[in-house]
């Protein structure tokens, strides 16, 4: 089926609005303090600036790319339009109730006492979620796109690559047989979480933060895919985010338990989120001093990683 431009929605966000509305100054975890989605914003510190834009910008306005998702043919023409957008509209409905749920009972101080604070569902939900969010990103789409027109660029239009690295990506075309590609690229993210301990945090403060990535991942070796991450942080609101610990740090952390965020705890997040970032870090506040010191910590390590890089 091939659909004219007007039926497309052509800004389409690599980073869900619903995901980042719980950063938002307005969000709020009552049902009848929320705004309309439309109203919601956010604070934008654009890294290699040092300098956050002291006035919140609008959500929908960020993290988009035009016809990011969309399957053409040679001729430019849209083939099943909107299609993944459906797909992510589910996939967004669901990370919107599984993060309810947290909400429901992350706040509760004798649910800190839990030894299995996740139940088996949440936690494939969100292991799900997670990898499913680093492969709709436009920078993992792009080097799978590299990757085919490397092995099919004399077989291939540049069309059929670009549909061909959607499709790999994004495995909601069909049912998924585990010899496919489009099981192995999700394996290859997926398969060194599934036996990793999992904290889940809160802040109290609201101080927590994300980037237009959202997930850090820290392996401890130098091949990819691993065996198993060393450290994973995903941030999901400004209260709360999940730590996913590997390795070694699985003897010193409980299997599956709730904790409150500490200072400490938040600098390893804003020193993580901002390590890992492409561009951009976003907030529900004006960063304090403490905070602005740890992005700046970063940055000075990026600009060093990116003079070793063109030295070399």
């Amino acid at each position: 089926m091939i659909l004219s431009s007007n039926n497309i929605t052509i800004k389409q966000h690599y980073v869900p609005q619903v995901y980042l509305r719980g950063f938002s100054p307005e969000y709020s975890r009552k049902k009848e303090l929320r705004y309309p989605t439309e109203k919601y914003t956010i604070y934008c510190y654009k890294l290699g600036e040092k300098d956050q834009l002291k006035r919140a910008i609008p959500i929908k306005s960020i993290c988009y790319e035009k016809d990011l998702y969309e399957l053409q043919d040679d001729s430019g023409q849209f083939i099943i339009g909107n299609y993944f957008e459906h797909c992510f509209a589910e996939l967004e409905r669901m990370f919107g109730e599984y993060r309810r749920k947290l909400e429901a009972k992350a706040f509760i101080k004798d649910n800190l006492k839990i030894k299995c604070f996740l139940t088996k569902d949440e936690k494939v939900f969100w292991t799900t979620y997670i990898v499913l969010q680093i492969l709709r990103s436009p920078q993992v789409i792009q080097n799978v796109e590299d990757e085919c027109r490397t092995t099919w660029k004399n077989e291939l239009s540049d069309m059929q690559i670009r549909n061909l690295a959607r499709q790999v990506s994004l495995p909601f075309s069909k049912e998924i047989d585990e010899n496919t590609k489009e099981a192995y690229l999700f394996q290859t993210f997926w398969c060194p979480m599934r036996n990793m301990s999992l904290g889940v945090g809160v802040d109290l403060e609201r101080r927590i933060i994300t980037s237009d990535k959202t997930v850090f991942i820290y392996s401890g070796v130098d091949e990819f895919p691993c065996e198993e991450y060393e450290r994973v942080i995903f941030p999901i609101s400004a209260e709360i985010c999940l730590f996913m610990f590997g390795r070694e740090d699985k003897k010193i952390y409980d299997k599956n338990f709730l904790f409150q965020i500490d200072e400490n705890n938040r600098e390893e997040i804003v020193k993580s989120i901002s390590s890992s970032a492409f561009e951009k870090i976003y907030s529900n506040h004006l960063f304090n001093e403490e905070e602005t010191r740890y992005i700046n910590e970063v940055e000075k390590d990026r600009q060093e990683d990116v003079k070793s890089h063109a030295v070399l």
